[in-house]
């Protein structure tokens, strides 16, 4: 998949949101490898920084260029992607991966921690999409990822309401663009993970990762690597004849 995905790949502009680290990073480094320029973005600075030189310095040939950005700000998107497009020669790939998912109960949950969540979830995608998509038509060539989770669809854990409301409104946000972009040679699709490997999962106890373990069909939490091989085939031409669905990578936790 990567040697294909590599010529594939080469002369593409990949942008890849909340890539400072976790599964975000994996995905910028993949792509990277594959051949793409890729610019990388996050409200961490000095793990965004650390993780730029870190993926440059792998020597996988392609441009990486990395910016700090508050994907809730329209403002802070829009500077972000046109520097992109100007040092980078365009946009081909968004990853919209940022996300942040705070564990409180219903009861727990402030108004202005649910606007944050949404802020950072959905209308940072929203964001994203609308700031790369001139470039994307102007190439006639564009692959919209947009990372939502397995809690869009079962309603996740009992914590967590704003955080399974945001990722269920991916799914939506992501066949509605389809429907708008196909005609410009734009593919729009979803992956929704299941429990993954990441500093994410990790907050919680043992016991609760355990219960994923036994409920999936392969019997281990999922590898950022999973995921990022995923997004290296909806990012390729061999994809350009799937669009508006949500690709399931969950070791079999859930099956639709």
């Amino acid at each position: 998949m990567e040697l294909e995905s590599r010529m594939e790949l080469d002369n593409r502009t990949a942008v890849v949101t909340g890539s400072a680290q976790g599964m975000g990073k994996v995905f910028a480094e993949k792509l990277a490898k594959a051949g793409a320029n890729v610019a990388i973005c996050d409200v961490n600075d000095d793990a965004l920084d650390k993780a730029g030189a870190e993926i440059e310095s792998k020597g996988y040939g392609g441009r990486i260029l990395a910016r700090r950005v508050d994907v809730s700000s329209a403002a802070e998107v829009e500077e972000f992607v046109a520097a992109v497009v100007d040092e980078l020669s365009g946009v081909d790939i968004l990853v919209n991966n940022a996300a942040i998912h705070p564990l409180h109960p219903v009861e727990s949950i402030t108004s202005e921690e649910w606007d944050r969540v949404l802020a950072v979830n959905l209308k940072g995608f929203f964001h994203l999409a609308k700031a790369v998509l001139p470039a994307m038509r102007r190439k006639r060539f564009g692959r919209i990822i947009n990372i939502a989770s397995e809690a869009g669809k079962n309603g996740g854990t009992v914590a967590g309401l704003h955080y399974a409301s945001s990722k269920g409104a991916v799914l939506s946000f992501t066949r509605n663009l389809a429907k708008q972009v196909g005609a410009d040679g734009i593919t729009v699709n979803a992956i929704a993970p299941g429990r993954i490997a990441t500093p994410m999962a990790m907050a919680v106890s043992d016991e609760e990762n355990q219960v994923f373990i036994d409920k999936s069909v392969v019997k281990r939490l999922g590898k950022p690597e999973d995921i990022a091989r995923g997004i290296l085939f909806l990012a390729s031409p061999d994809a350009g004849f799937i669009t508006g669905e949500t690709l399931n990578i969950n070791g079999g936790t859930l099956m639709d």
